[in-house]
């Protein structure tokens, strides 16, 4: 009798339809008077300088000079140096502190760094890969706050290099 149900079992398991090891990212979400204008991958965008930020690995952030033109309009990123990827966002009303969470694969905690929302215009949230520490795979979670009121999330598939080929560090590889 034990063997007859161990078969069974080995077969039942066997007509499991086989799932990827990564879970597809969700699908961006926002609160209501929050707008995700665009995401995805961009070029390189001249910066304003650093700021501190010191619950980031770095410890620091870049501050964008403008807002970067999406390239790729897609959630699956590719592990390399120089890429860079986020939302551009559009607040109905200015929101003076905004704490801004990225969770990697498997962190314990998250990098965290605080920012500001202008319900003038939209404005880039986003995450260069500038050290290989950083190249981590797996599924990457980006959120905003409003105090605890979560303002938007959305979620990247960061895959090794060569699943992404045409994606390179300046966009020379852009095919």
């Amino acid at each position: 009798m034990f063997h007859v149900l161990r078969l069974v079992t080995i077969l039942a398991l066997l007509s499991l339809p086989l799932r990827p090891a990564l879970a597809e990212p969700a699908a961006p979400w926002t609160a209501q008077g929050i707008k995700i204008a665009d995401f995805g991958i961009y070029c390189p965008v001249e910066t304003a300088g650093t700021e501190a930020a010191p619950d980031t690995s770095l410890g620091y952030i870049h501050n964008l000079s403008g807002t970067p033109v999406i390239v790729f309009h897609q959630q699956q990123v590719p592990a390399r140096l120089g890429v860079h990827f986020g939302v551009i966002v559009q607040s109905l009303r200015d929101i003076p502190e905004v704490r801004n969470v990225t969770w990697l694969p498997g962190a314990k905690t998250p990098e965290v760094w605080m920012s500001s929302l202008s319900g003038s215009r939209p404005l880039a949230r986003g995450f260069l890969f500038e050290a290989d520490r950083e190249l981590v795979t797996g599924l990457w979670r980006m959120e905003a706050y409003d105090g605890d009121t979560l303002l938007y999330s959305i979620e990247w598939e960061v895959l090794p290099p060569e699943a992404l080929p045409g994606i390179g560090s300046d966009c020379e590889f852009m095919s």
